[in-house]
């Protein structure tokens, strides 16, 4: 006896489940309707019927306001049956269920012609089964409801490299090779001079100049210049010309302003002078107008050897433009 009372409790549990799993017709029921998958619902009907049942009418309510709330375009709603009946009986009969299905859609504010409506009769079984027999998971509709392919995440940025801080300029290199010419004035401040018996005399020369600069640099830069200038103030004043080499020191570059000091060495010749060898320093300075062009500005002093000192000699000032390359 307590064996049959415990058997007829777990009956008495189990009868709701069981009845919870039935179908319309009393069979099993294994795939509940509703929503299966995102975008897919389930709505099954009674055996040879096609009317909605208010479950149905839950379900299809449910697909309609995804539609509403997805923005999808189109819902395609696609009538089962079983295999219970000839072919075309159950061909017109998927139909009429999708065509039940889609009038509710209507009825709830979907647009008809945003429904798809179509009919497999018993070609795509949900649950294979023979002919002629009553499965109620095949009496369906499937409601689809396209899903928006979901964005790709995109890769994350990549850092934007760092660009290295640029080396401050450095100061320009004056170029390999200067032409200048300008104008040159000296004053000749203790002459032998024929006509005065051997007499000191002093005389001024004036003229242009034309310089060639190589290899400028901070030690060995080399220069030759010839001048062509005319005394005056003299005894004999005439055509006078002057042609030295210098080798050059340029021990600052500060960009556009450039200081030197030389040391020439040649010889002064023609008329307002008597011809002889010369020395001496020089000192100046370059600016730079643009990159390939200068000004300079110096000043000379020739040491005559044909005179015992050092304050008979030629002073020189001069102001010339040239072209670096």
């Amino acid at each position: 006896m307590r064996y049959l009372l415990i058997g007829v409790s777990l009956l008495a549990l189990a009868a709701p489940v069981a009845q919870a799993q039935q179908s319309m017709d009393g069979s099993t029921m294994s795939t509940p309707p509703g929503q299966v998958v995102p975008g897919t619902f389930l709505v099954f009907f009674g055996f040879d019927r096609s009317d909605l049942t208010p479950e149905a009418q839950q379900v299809i309510a449910d697909a309609a306001r995804e539609y509403r709330s997805g923005g999808t375009a189109r819902i395609t709603v696609t009538g089962h049956t079983d295999t219970v009946g000839t072919e075309a009986y159950n061909q017109a009969l998927s139909e009429r269920r999708a065509e039940s299905v889609a009038a509710e859609f209507v009825r709830l504010g979907v647009p008809a012609g945003d429904i798809v409506t179509i009919g497999r009769g018993e070609s795509e079984l949900l649950v294979p089964t023979g002919d002629g027999v009553r499965e109620p998971q095949n009496r369906r509709v499937e409601i689809v409801l396209p899903q928006a392919p979901a964005a790709a995440t995109p890769p994350p940025a990549e850092p934007a490299p760092v660009e290295a801080a640029a080396p401050p300029p450095e100061p320009e290199e004056p170029g390999r090779f200067t032409f200048t010419l300008g104008g040159l004035y000296g004053h000749n401040f203790a002459e032998t001079d024929g006509e005065t018996g051997g007499d000191k005399t002093e005389n001024d020369l004036a003229g242009v100049e034309l310089t060639f600069d190589a290899l400028p640099a901070f030690l060995g830069g080399l220069s030759l210049k010839q001048a062509v200038l005319g005394s005056f103030n003299g005894v004999d004043d005439g055509l006078t010309g002057r042609t030295v080499a210098s080798l050059n020191l340029m021990p600052l570059n500060l960009v556009v302003f450039r200081p030197f000091l030389s040391a020439n060495f040649g010889g002064v010749y023609g008329e307002g002078v008597q011809d002889g060898l010369v020395a001496g320093p020089e000192i100046g300075f370059d600016i730079g107008i643009t990159e390939s062009t200068v000004l300079r500005a110096k000043a000379a002093y020739d040491f005559q050897f044909r005179n015992p000192t050092w304050d008979e000699g030629i002073a020189w000032a001069g102001l010339n433009f040239g072209f670096r390359f």
